[in-house]
């Protein structure tokens, strides 16, 4: 086996290992960006992440680049290698001489001469970038950008596990010792929106008296969103309350969105929502936000199920102690009225 066979068959065997060993986020792609740099002998690797607004490009990761380069200012993802976001592995041969690198003082003054820029995609949707940094010029061959990026998508695979089961341990913990209900659900709206990467996420429970949804917690979203107006149960994505998701491609054109110019002002592409049920009764809905259109995966799907099945749970766990509350203090009132009444008697 030739040498080049040897360290991409090394590569690939401790790859696995990697995204294997761990749940936790940060370890992984810590590993995963240092295991490139020692297997294939190169200046630097740094993992990006899309923030929720999909413009802009977050270091989650990195090995062998100095503070002072990663600290350099926030990457545009519209100005920073923006081929990758199509889905294309994108060669720079010369950072000094090429108008897709929004930085090239500061590359040229940390020493890197090439850098090969490959998508992380998860089931067909792409979350970020993985960009190897060397020290003398090198043109990776096509042979080896298709194995970088299949080892990327790997990592993408871990990455998702991982954020997933860190959302729903801490869910899942804070309902097991929390009866604050307002905490527990600003815990899932923060844990959705931040795990799948969208612009935002909000729980709106069901007033039958007034017909209508209120907010019960957010993230992501404007005040100036949150207080566009009242929701009307019968005309916001109406459909949700008699249990079924619903999914809007659209939401500035779609008739079943009930503040189409205000989600267009909000940058608000599509909306998931999904029906809040407790004791098979729906109590109110989650809507997951994004900034561009999106499909989500049954992956996506499936997260978003559990994690608004545990909201039921929170909201259910919250009534019964209120209801229980309320009888102890009756109890209790009981008792002294009747304790007072026998002194007087």
């Amino acid at each position: 086996m030739k040498d080049i066979e040897k360290q991409y068959y090394k590569l690939f065997k401790d790859f696995v290992e990697i995204i294997n060993s761990s749940l936790d986020v940060s370890e992984v792609l810590n590993m995963i960006a240092e295991n490139f740099v020692k297997s294939l002998n190169i200046k630097a690797c740094a993992i990006f992440l899309l923030d929720r607004t999909w413009k802009a490009l977050k270091v989650r990761a990195s090995y062998g680049l100095s503070d002072a380069y990663l600290n350099k200012g926030s990457l545009d993802a519209n100005k920073s290698i923006a081929e990758t976001l199509n889905g294309k592995s994108v060669m720079i041969y010369d950072v000094t001489n090429d108008s897709r690198i929004q930085y090239p003082e500061e590359a040229k003054k940390e020493g890197i001469a090439s850098i090969l820029s490959v998508p992380i995609t998860v089931m067909g949707k792409i979350i970020g970038e993985l960009r190897l940094y060397t020290a003398e010029p090198y043109e990776f061959s096509e042979d080896e950008r298709e194995f970088i990026s299949d080892l990327a998508d790997m990592g993408a695979v871990a990455i998702d596990r991982a954020q997933y089961f860190r959302s729903f341990r801490d869910v899942s913990t804070l309902i097991s010792k929390s009866l604050d209900l307002n905490e527990v659900l600003d815990s899932i709206t923060t844990n959705l929106a931040r795990s799948l990467i969208t612009k935002g996420c909000a729980i709106f429970l069901l007033s039958k008296i007034e017909n209508r949804l209120k907010l019960k917690s957010s993230y992501g979203l404007s005040d100036a969103y949150l207080n566009k107006g009242p929701i009307d149960a019968e005309k916001s994505i109406a459909g949700c309350l008699d249990g079924k998701p619903v999914f809007v491609l659209d939401a500035t054109t779609d008739p079943r969105t009930q503040y189409g110019a205000e989600a267009e002002k909000e940058g608000i592409a599509s909306i998931f929502s999904v029906p809040i049920s407790a004791k098979g009764q729906i109590i109110g809905v989650l809507r997951i936000y994004t900034a561009k259109p999106h499909e989500f995966t049954e992956n996506e799907t499936e997260f978003i199920f559990g994690i608004t099945e545990m909201g039921g749970i929170a909201i259910e766990n919250a009534n019964m102690y209120d209801q229980l509350k309320g009888e102890h203090e009756k109890l209790i009132d009981d008792a002294i009225r009747w304790f007072e009444f026998g002194r007087t008697t």
